[in-house]
């Protein structure tokens, strides 16, 4: 698409001037004049942002590609995992017309990403977000297009908001983007969400997936990050519940989660827990893990060391797969503009029944936001 547009451009600019009159220059300055107004009345702005996410992964548990094929068939050589790879390069565009808003959210990304995969080279860009909302009341907001699914607290989250250089797995699992509709709305301490989509598999079939997410600050002010940053020396507390199913052709399923964060100045601890039933399956990223019509669930607590530049965190996660797979990580935030810029370590490992699915991880990683 973008080939036929700049095709046309050249196309025009280079036949225009020979067909112009003095008058017909006149009258498109005249006529763009007039399309800039239209466009620009009523606009509040456009603002551009976005981060950058790049780390270091070494494991001699995982294997990867080590290079070409040789042999016939060819045979690809592995490797112990150790290299580096882009995590996320994301731009943010945010527009503003009266009471409508568009963002658009594209990520160029590793040609590989997983913890498990190659360090790879960037590949296309992707658009994550698209959405156009509209603020039906003050504290209504509308909005259609390409979104998250209000879920999980963890899992609506930027990448850049994290405590860990990685998600948890459910938050992982979760953070999926797909086409529908969404009403959220404000109402004191408690925020609704509900939504529906098209559903993995369904496309635009008649058939959805649609759920809801609600949650209330019981205590406190919510964080808009991970971990105990920035927390007050006064206690917070926020709840959520979310619901989703699948009224598919593909799967008939239904996936309730709960989540909790609690802060109390240099202290946080937080847990995710998502039930399975009528044949929900989660695979779990960078896993062999799958669990299915089971109740995962993780436990995260963190502490400011040094206020404002150090934070040490731990995460605890049971799959309760088949395996009986479970996953340590152990983490070090280095902040040297909170959250926007910051250095990160992680080491990682699991314990299961199959051996596939154990191994051992480290993990350095740099944020920068803009």
């Amino acid at each position: 698409m973008m080939k036929i547009v700049l095709g046309a451009l050249a196309l025009t600019a280079a036949t225009t001037p020979a067909l112009a009159t003095e008058t017909s220059w006149s009258t498109t300055d005249r006529d763009l004049a007039s399309l800039s107004s239209s466009l620009t009345q009523g606009a509040s702005g456009v603002s551009v942002s976005g981060f950058l996410r790049s780390s270091y992964m070494s494991s001699g548990d995982l294997q990867t590609d080590s290079g070409p094929g040789v042999g016939t068939p060819p045979v690809t050589p592995q490797d112990d995992l150790g290299g580096f790879s882009i995590d996320d390069a994301q731009i943010w565009i945010n527009g503003t017309v009266g009471d409508f808003s568009v963002v658009i959210q594209a990520e160029a990304s590793s040609s590989s990403n997983t913890i498990d995969s190659d360090a790879g080279t960037l590949g296309n860009l992707n658009i994550l977000d698209a959405y156009a909302a509209w603020n039906a009341t003050e504290m209504i907001k509308i909005q259609m297009g390409q979104f998250r699914p209000a879920f999980l607290g963890s899992s609506a989250l930027n990448e850049n908001q994290l405590l860990f250089i990685n998600r948890s797995s459910l938050g992982a699992a979760y953070a999926f983007r797909d086409e529908g509709i969404q009403a959220s709305g404000a109402f004191g301490m408690i925020n609704v969400a509900v939504y529906a989509q098209n559903g993995e598999g369904n496309g635009a079939a008649t058939d959805l997936a649609y759920g809801f997410r609600a949650s209330a600050t019981i205590m406190g002010t919510a964080s808009a990050n991970e971990g105990a940053l920035g927390a007050s020396g006064d206690p917070s507390l926020t709840v959520g519940l979310g619901y989703l199913t699948n009224d598919g052709a593909i799967a008939d399923d239904v996936q309730m989660g709960i989540d909790a964060a609690f802060t109390m100045g240099a202290l946080s601890v937080a847990a995710e827990i998502v039930d399975l039933d009528k044949g929900a399956t989660l695979v779990i990223p960078n896993s062999a893990a799958v669990s299915t019509d089971a109740t995962p669930f993780n436990v995260t607590g963190s502490f400011v060391v040094m206020p404002d530049q150090l934070e040490a965190a731990v995460r605890f996660e049971d799959f309760d797969d088949a395996n009986n797979t479970t996953a340590i990580t152990v983490g070090a935030n280095w902040y040297l503009q909170g959250h926007a810029a910051k250095w990160q370590v992680n080491y990682m490992t699991t314990s299961s029944d199959a051996a596939a699915t154990e191994f051992d991880a480290f993990q350095v990683g740099l944020t920068v936001s803009m």
